[in-house]
């Protein structure tokens, strides 16, 4: 909850980590009153499992928000989200748990199980695919396989040990939870990295003039095609919008979750496609790249297939 409300954690990527632990949270507590209780019925165990689609889903967007791995994913997001949440408020309406005991026991249940397992699965293809070979792995890249590792032990625990142990998947969550959770505490410049805090910052006052500032950053750029400059600097963009360089890197970062690189690539890699795109198309490649603002052809390649999932030359066929 800490994660989800404070105003010291806006970012994105700490809001869907904190939804996601509470979504955790309550499947390892449903099994804790599953293991001890003894009066029927326990309203809090009549709900059912259904909401259990949601643990993986969850970890599987903060995976692809926090590691940009994948542009197609870290955009769509919600709709992502919004499917599954769509689906489990359909089955607690049409298939209340408590009419329905057996069929959610002995089929939905593991095939729910199978389902966070085939997210753990795809969210570490993710991590894999962010991985440049040869190098050593980046804080974030070890934090994320932490993170995945952890959720394949806590599903081995609640998916596969039998109900007389089944006190055991949550104090191996609290076990886990609560060693990450201490690391974190005592490396706190590593926890400031993994879970960046908008430090002096308050969302708040930008909020009256956000959207009246993103219109005049979209009038700028679109009519005046500032990114077709190689050489454009943060403070030459802010000069433009009457805004101090930190105030606008603050801005982009709180309102629109991009660095200020992300933000004008953006508008190149849309040029880029524009040109490529273009019937009458005369340029090669490079000078494509070059026309859009790109100041070597390497970055242009790397920006346009982080964006796209193509190279320049396979989405011109």
């Amino acid at each position: 909850m800490y994660l989800l409300l404070s105003k010291s954690y806006v970012k994105l990527d700490n809001r869907l980590f904190g939804f996601f632990l509470i979504i955790l949270s309550i499947r390892v507590l449903k099994s804790l009153f599953y293991a001890f209780s003894t009066i029927e019925p326990i309203w809090f165990l009549q709900t059912g499992p259904a909401f259990f689609l949601l643990i993986g889903p969850a970890l599987f967007n903060y995976v692809a928000v926090v590691g940009v791995f994948s542009t197609f994913w870290s955009r769509k997001w919600k709709i992502h989200l919004f499917v599954w949440v769509l689906a489990v408020c359909l089955m607690m309406v049409v298939m209340p748990f408590w009419n329905f005991r057996d069929l959610y026991k002995d089929i939905l249940l593991p095939i729910i199980n199978f389902q966070w397992l085939l997210y753990i699965m795809l969210s570490g293809l993710l991590v894999l695919k962010g991985i440049k070979r040869g190098k050593r792995l980046t804080l974030l890249e070890n934090w994320l396989i932490t993170l995945l590792l952890s959720n394949l032990i806590l599903w081995i625990c609640l998916s596969i040990i039998g109900f007389d142990y089944f006190i055991t998947g949550s104090l191996v969550f609290s076990l886990l939870f609560y060693v990450i959770f201490l690391f974190f505490q005592f490396k706190k410049r590593l926890r400031s990295k993994v879970f960046p805090k908008n430090k002096g910052w308050k969302p708040v006052n930008i909020v009256p003039h956000s959207q009246k500032l993103l219109q005049q950053l979209q009038k700028i750029m679109e009519e005046q095609k500032l990114y077709a400059d190689p050489k454009l600097k943060i403070a030459d963009l802010a000069d433009k919008v009457d805004a101090t360089p930190h105030e606008l890197s603050k801005f982009l970062n709180v309102y629109l979750n991009q660095s200020f690189t992300e933000f004008v690539n953006n508008y190149r890699i849309e040029e880029a496609k524009n040109l490529l795109l273009s019937s009458d198309n005369r340029y090669t490649i490079e000078a494509i790249g070059n026309l859009a603002g790109f100041n070597s052809k390497s970055a242009f390649y790397k920006a346009f297939k982080s964006r796209t999932g193509l190279t320049p030359a396979k989405f011109n066929r």
